[in-house]
């Protein structure tokens, strides 16, 4: 009988080792879903207004006239939902009032931002001179911001907006695609 019990007791000692254990659950670390980006493409915009420059093919491109020859220019990726808003305006004699407003309205994100950054445009050759803003944090309305001028006549301004609460971790490779297109905007761009 003790033979029987020693037996038994053996095989349930093995079967309890052999049984399969789970393992304590631990959480997954925060992720994001792959953004897939196009190939960078552009073609120019080129029409009467007072300058040209070359913008990405996957974004589209609207404007409207606005009273004293202002314009507002809207280059929307669909694809991101995501704009970059642009408004050119002549200059009236008031380019330092220009500069104190783009300040202003940059001195607007740094309550929730984490740094700005910021380079000089400064273009000689085509009278093309002026700043980018980036601006970083996790909330941040608007990552990245840009103004342009001749310092005599004309002045330009962009912005980059997504249509949802941002979330510029998870953001982040669209932000920086949509900065090169930025970039090849800016390097192009021409006072006719």
């Amino acid at each position: 009988m003790l033979k029987k019990i020693s037996v038994a007791l053996l095989l349930i000692a093995t079967f309890a080792a052999c049984a399969h254990r789970e393992e304590a659950e631990t959480p997954k670390p925060v992720g994001y879903f792959r953004i897939e980006l196009p190939p960078h493409t552009y073609r120019t915009l080129d029409t009467t207004l007072p300058f040209a420059f070359d913008y990405s093919s996957h974004a589209n491109c609207s404007f409207e006239n606005k009273e004293e020859n202002t314009v507002w220019l809207f280059l929307k990726y669909t694809d991101f939902n995501a704009d970059v808003d642009i408004t050119y305006m002549p200059l009236k004699n008031d380019l330092h009032e220009r500069i104190l407003a783009e300040d202003k309205l940059i001195s607007n994100h740094y309550q929730v931002a984490d740094d700005v950054e910021y380079s000089i445009i400064n273009d000689g050759e085509n009278r093309i001179f002026g700043q980018i803003y980036d601006i970083k944090g996790k909330s941040v309305a608007c990552p990245l911001t840009f103004w342009m001028t001749d310092s005599t006549q004309h002045y330009f301004r962009g912005a980059l907006y997504f249509n949802h609460a941002p979330n510029n971790d998870s953001l982040q490779p669209v932000i920086d695609y949509i900065r090169e297109d930025i970039m090849t905007l800016i390097e192009t761009f021409r006072w006719k």
